[in-house]
């Protein structure tokens, strides 16, 4: 017997990973709308993270405009770990209407009540029907 959970799990709408866009790659997509060469922008970009890191062991936070808030905070047990606020005008042009240009995944599901995930799991799945917490227990 399935839950409820494990049919969401399996059919939620998702987006498909496309690739990793590499260093190189980002330098060279830079080259193309800029007037720097490919090699400056690989340096650059591989400098960028290394003031990036220097400014947060100092304690600073890093804005980078376009993408975001770069800081550090630190747990009780006293770790510190980074921490990215994404700007909102990179979050809104992401979440804008067709915005989004990659594949999904289930993507017939986006909007889906739950009794649609447990009855496209109970139709694919007829020998693991999903049980709701409750069910048959009388």
């Amino acid at each position: 017997m399935a839950s409820l959970i494990k049919a969401i799990a399996a059919y939620r709408p998702r987006i498909a990973r496309g690739i990793t866009v590499e260093l190189d790659q980002l330098a060279e997509y830079l080259s193309v709308g800029t007037l720097v060469t490919a090699p400056l922008a690989t340096m650059v970009l591989s400098e960028l993270g290394r003031q990036v890191l220097l400014q947060l062991k100092a304690g600073n936070k890093v804005r980078l405009p376009g993408i975001g808030l770069i800081g550090a905070e630190m747990r009780v047990d006293g770790s510190v770990y980074p921490t990215v606020r994404v700007e909102r005008s990179l979050h809104q042009a992401l979440v804008g209407a067709d915005a989004f240009r990659g594949q999904i995944v289930n993507g017939e599901m986006i909007g889906a009540e739950l009794a649609a995930f447990r009855a496209r799991w109970d139709a694919e799945h007829p020998g693991d029907p999903v049980v709701m917490v409750g069910e048959g227990n009388a």
